[in-house]
């Protein structure tokens, strides 16, 4: 396993940071190929838990955010670490949605593309997810 992490400023721009940061990680990683549909699910996976982790929590209040990226063959796990909200944890949930609500998709998106994910186990808050492909080799020929 192969384990990459940056951390990020709390601010709105730096989620586009993140999302790039995660693309060039998963399409240049030597020694195998990630499928691209894998990569676009990854990419927004991190672009809505960074934007979770700015908007709800101390993150987004001058903190920081880490995104955390363990590669191994046929599996990602992608942690974003949040600074917690100040008057106590939260623990990341799916809120009901209606068509035109303009927030609350994210976790539901997380769960929905995800193969599985969670809370980061305490002490650490933020979430983690995973995605997996088929065993197929990948590699270009």
């Amino acid at each position: 396993m192969v384990t990459y992490s940056r951390r990020f400023p709390g601010w709105a721009d730096q989620v586009r940071a993140a999302r790039n940061w995660m693309e060039d990680l998963l399409t240049t990683h030597d020694g195998f190929r990630v499928p691209e549909d894998t990569v676009a699910s990854a990419v927004l996976l991190v672009s809505e838990a960074a934007t979770n982790s700015i908007r709800y929590t101390a993150s987004g209040r001058g903190g920081t955010f880490t995104v955390w990226l363990h590669l191994r063959r046929y599996r990602i796990t992608i942690d974003v670490d949040d600074e917690g909200c100040p008057a106590g944890g939260t623990i990341p949930f799916i809120r009901p949605i209606t068509p035109m609500a303009q927030h609350g998709r994210g976790i539901t998106l997380i769960d929905y593309l995800a193969t599985a994910w969670g809370p980061l186990p305490h002490p650490r808050t933020g979430v983690t997810f995973t995605l997996t492909w088929a065993t197929k080799d990948t590699r270009a020929a």
